[in-house]
């Protein structure tokens, strides 16, 4: 009788296979939670956009109100760019007024003393003030300056570092409607964001200056700085001023912010969404600290401010 060869039986092999794809499974899923664990360990930074919403970034031009040729061209500006403007200026009601027509927000930039005694100009806040001299200097400079949502401190490196004047500085504000402030974090030393969030007022900080080398790379470079940011964060704000590059620059970049993964936002929509980013986020416990890591890696040399 002619025996027909047994067909080799594939269960063995099938097991085999199994086991592999186990295997592989465990491996991989040990893998992929030791990179989350030594993410959250090593404090990678995870972007706090609500899910489908691109990052959202904000920008300040700065230091508007004595030329009004640079306020014009900087008005010029596509999207929702917000103006900070000095008071008691030749220009700056002006400015303020078209800027409020295309529906621009407008900052008081308040001159605040600075480490280096700079000239500051008019309505300025200077050390050793009086509690009433302050809230006359800011009534007088917000009536200078009209349709203002917030404040932010021009120069201020020491007038920033000092609680008292600060508490001061947001009573005042608390007083005088829904305004906002931002600080444009001259020192690392500064209060005013804890001296605001005691007050209950809306604040922010500064991420990154644009332009303190007014060359055209180095600026596109800051700008990208400032795309990194609110990808890492959700959101990003940077401070830049009406020169002639950060202007060329900015009307190219802000043409299509899509084009670059983010949006441009109002400066106080960009605090609603850090605000909620920061109740949303229980591991952030140090608002300051980051304060002080945007300074480090984004201040102005020498301490000019």
């Amino acid at each position: 009788m002619t025996l027909l060869s047994a067909r080799p039986s594939t269960r063995p092999r099938r097991r085999e296979l199994s086991r592999a794809r186990r295997g592989l499974r465990i491996a991989t899923g040990g893998l992929v939670l030791c990179i989350s664990l030594c993410a959250a360990g090593a404090g990678f930074a995870q972007s706090t956009a609500a899910p489908g919403e691109l990052p959202a970034i904000s920008i300040i031009i700065d230091d508007l109100g004595y030329r009004r040729l640079d306020g014009l061209r900087a008005l010029e500006l596509p999207g929702p760019v917000a103006y900070a403007i000095l008071p008691h200026t030749p220009y700056a009601s002006r400015l303020a007024d078209i800027a409020f027509q295309l529906d621009k927000e407008v900052l008081l930039h308040v001159p605040m003393a600075s480490e280096l005694d700079k000239a500051l100009g008019p309505g300025a806040l200077i050390n050793g003030m009086a509690r009433i001299e302050i809230q006359t200097v800011l009534g007088a400079g917000l009536a200078s300056v009209p349709h203002v949502s917030g404040l932010n401190n021009h120069m201020g490196s020491a007038l920033t570092q000092e609680p008292r004047t600060m508490g001061w500085v947001m009573e005042w504000m608390s007083n005088n409607g829904e305004l906002y402030f931002v600080d444009s974090l001259t020192s690392s030393r500064s209060v005013a964001l804890r001296s605001a969030s005691e007050a209950g007022l809306r604040a922010i900080g500064r991420d990154v200056f644009l332009d303190d080398s007014p060359d055209s790379e180095m600026i596109r470079k800051q700008f990208q700085r400032l795309i990194e940011v609110a990808k890492e964060r959700g959101t990003g704000l940077a401070i830049g001023h009406p020169y002639p590059a950060t202007l060329s620059v900015l009307r190219n970049v802000l043409l299509k912010p899509s084009y670059y993964g983010v949006q441009l936002v109002p400066v106080r929509e960009l605090i609603a969404r850090r605000s909620r980013a920061s109740h949303a986020r229980s591991s952030d416990k140090a608002p300051m600290a980051h304060a002080r890591a945007r300074y480090a890696s984004n201040a102005r040399i020498g301490g000019r401010y």
